[in-house]
């Protein structure tokens, strides 16, 4: 699909390429539903016939790989323990995610491998002495931004900079120091990086002012729920982002400012996931047949 077409404010449906042909696709309704890798399609669609849409937001951290007797505690009652906090001075919602023990810290490519960033999970037999978990911080922007996804990309594109096209991992006490982690800090630590490749470097370089104390803060308040976690050994690893899309205004029937036209799925901006985008189409399916 390579636009819509638009008859005024009504959408009649799509233009395709078949090969080197381009054909249209008439319609008396044309829902969107192109996943999140589809999103940035998605918004020049939107800016090029003003469909009325909203910046997203935009979670930008790090990856926290701390020793499995840190949270043990946590790991035993919750498995997956999902803290919130909304330190100051900035007061931005901050978050963990995706927490994996006894797991292994891992690299994920995006945009054809020019974008390395940071995830983790763990094996069903295979455990690691380490419990890792993301902490994210959410970024909302205001009018005139409308850019948060390539925003996010560039603050992931720095750190790739620094650590040649690799994560990067810091010691949690380094940063507190003011100094960089060699290899050799962490080969000498009791928090060894499950992931390998991982360079050491210097996070504060490359990560927002912003982002960066957020994280700081929340890492603090966590230590009080969890001792150690605060720990100088603490790894952080970088970039981990979460691109969700902007929002396409729609009102309580699915109807855009363009007639005909509707909109579905995690490229809406009104899901985040499989099972959300899930609901959202059985919804839309009982509202539209």
């Amino acid at each position: 699909c390579t636009n819509i077409i638009l008859d005024g404010d009504t959408c009649r449906g799509v233009y395709i390429e078949n090969g080197t042909s381009q054909e249209e696709i008439r319609a008396e309704r044309t829902i969107i539903a192109t996943g999140r890798r589809g999103a940035d399609w998605l918004e020049k669609i939107c800016a090029a016939h003003n469909i009325a849409h909203q910046p997203g937001t935009v979670d930008i951290g790090v990856r926290v790989e701390v020793r499995n007797e840190i949270m043990e505690q946590v790991n035993r009652v919750l498995y997956e323990s999902k803290l919130i906090g909304y330190p100051k001075p900035f007061k931005n919602k901050v978050r963990t995610f995706c927490q994996n023990p006894g797991g292994f810290v891992s690299q994920e490519n995006y945009d054809n491998n020019s974008l390395a960033v940071v995830n983790g999970h763990s094996y069903k037999n295979t455990k690691s002495d380490n419990t890792n978990l993301a902490i994210l911080c959410s970024h909302n922007f205001r009018p005139p931004f409308d850019e948060p996804i390539p925003y996010a990309k560039k603050v992931g594109e720095l750190v790739n900079m620094l650590a040649d096209g690799h994560i990067l991992v810091q010691r949690y006490g380094d940063i507190l120091a003011g100094k960089r982690t060699w290899q050799e800090d962490l080969t000498r630590s009791n928090v060894r990086p499950t992931l390998p490749d991982a360079v050491a470097g210097d996070l504060t370089a490359a990560m927002p002012y912003r982002t960066l104390m957020n994280i700081i803060k929340f890492i603090e308040a966590v230590d009080k729920v969890v001792p150690g976690f605060a720990s100088e050994e603490t790894l952080l690893y970088g970039p981990e982002i979460k691109f969700y899309s902007n929002k396409v205004k729609m009102d309580e029937k699915f109807n855009t400012n363009i007639e005909g036209l509707h909109c579905l799925g995690d490229s809406s901006g009104w899901t985040r996931g499989l099972m959300m985008a899930s609901v959202m189409g059985v919804l839309m399916g009982r509202e539209l047949i």
